[in-house]
């Protein structure tokens, strides 16, 4: 593309234009066109604030010709990665019209956001945020002509450092058991792909969980075709085998699927990743939203193995002296008091393994809400009983029952 120049970019933020509260967000757009500039992939637009560094950066990250896995129009790729010092780029990407060029296909079309450290940090250093508030001021689907120039943008941030409603969207426990096993691999990798059926609201509750400081290490693409140039850490490729099988040749790049998620031993897990089961599990929303919002700014990614170990403490710690304070059973527990009631657990364990939720659900609150020593001779006996029954069984993977042994596996401790 051709070179830009702070010259080139003439126009000016207007101060008359500063409202209260609210964040200058610098915008591009990337994308094929013929211009007076060059044919092809290039910046056909950008607001003042876009310096010939950030434009340079811009055109390295920009996904061009077929870079999107999917050929849907109405399908979006989400993505966030640094954009040189002090600078973080969120962009959304969609197919517009056919290829000027009449070479087939059509244009890959990336309208980029682009803010300072300090502007990131007051939409809680959270990428979906910044889509949300650009979505709510303007349309980002491409048109049928191209600007030529954009305004510097002026968002509203809003909501605290973590929503516990979204939280609370991980209700079920297969959706805890894979964000557990997620957060995991998301912490001990330095560059991981997933795959299969996952959707973005489901990074969205990730970066939800993490503290407000970590959050800008977690760059990350979506339905885009794997590229060494484009340095991400997290990289979503749907169920494409081949773009599976590029990324996988790289060094140090693991894979999470989401459709068979692997296991982390519970003795092996990041405890991040514990602290987050105990905080679902327990279904302390409100809670596990204070104590991480209240992480100060200062903290490092590698901080948070000591953060996770004394939150899980602590919220458990509480939960016991709740529990001696008022011995009233949750509705939902079985409380073994009786030989019905032993056989009731078993019976839960053989219904889980047929992929029943309501048994999983209340097996994973009965050991989640009762101090193990009590239940410990019972956990054994109903892990004895799952175990035999899961090995008698052909289990597909994939299936829901393989997906029940995975989630029966961690709430009993045991394993195949």
């Amino acid at each position: 593309m051709a070179t830009l120049s702070p010259k080139d970019l003439h126009l000016s933020v207007s101060k008359s234009q500063d409202t209260a509260g609210t964040v200058a967000v610098e915008q591009a757009i990337f994308t094929s066109a013929r211009t007076s500039n060059k044919d092809g992939y290039q910046l056909v637009a950008w607001s003042p604030g876009i310096s010939a560094e950030d434009a340079r950066l811009l055109a390295v990250w920009g996904p061009a010709h077929d870079s999107m896995i999917v050929s849907d129009p109405s399908d979006v790729s989400l993505n966030f990665h640094p954009l040189g010092q002090g600078k973080f780029c969120v962009s959304r990407t969609m197919l517009g019209t056919a290829e000027y060029s009449g070479r087939g296909g059509r244009q890959v079309y990336t309208h980029c956001f682009i803010l300072s450290t300090e502007g990131f940090t007051r939409f809680q250093n959270d990428p979906f945020r910044v889509v949300s508030a650009a979505l709510a001021i303007r349309d980002l689907r491409p048109g049928s002509e191209l600007p030529t120039d954009l305004p510097t943008l002026k968002m509203l941030p809003s909501g605290p450092p973590v929503e516990p409603a979204m939280i609370r969207l991980f209700d079920a426990p297969l959706q805890q058991q894979m964000l557990v096993s997620w957060t995991h691999m998301a912490l001990t990798t330095n560059k991981l792909t997933f795959t299969g059926s996952y959707n973005d609201r489901f990074l969205a509750v990730f970066f939800n969980l993490l503290p407000v400081s970590v959050r800008p290490q977690f760059s990350f693409s979506t339905r885009l075709r794997y590229s060494p140039r484009r340095d991400f850490r997290l990289i979503g490729l749907g169920s494409d085998i081949e773009e599976q099988k590029k990324a996988s040749r790289q060094e140090g790049c693991s894979v999470f699927q989401f459709d068979a998620p692997a296991r982390s031993p519970e003795m092996s897990r990041h405890p991040w990743a514990t602290w987050v089961q105990v905080a679902l599990c327990h279904r302390e929303h409100d809670e596990a939203a204070r104590m991480i919002g209240e992480v100060p700014l200062s903290a490092r990614l590698e901080d948070l193995p000591s953060i996770g170990n004394r939150f899980r403490v602590a919220m458990s710690g509480r939960r016991m002296r709740e529990a001696a304070a008022s011995p009233a059973p949750v509705e939902s527990v079985v409380v073994p008091e009786t030989n019905a009631d032993r056989d009731e657990l078993l019976t839960l364990v053989e219904r889980a393994l047929e992929g029943d939720v309501a048994a999983l659900e209340r097996l994973n609150s009965t050991w989640c809400a009762q101090p193990d020593r009590q239940m410990e001779s019972l956990r054994e006996e109903c892990a004895r009983h799952f175990v035999k029954l899961a090995q008698e069984r052909t289990i597909e993977p994939g299936t829901k029952a393989s997906v029940a042994i995975e989630i029966l596996s961690l709430i009993l401790r045991t394993s195949i």
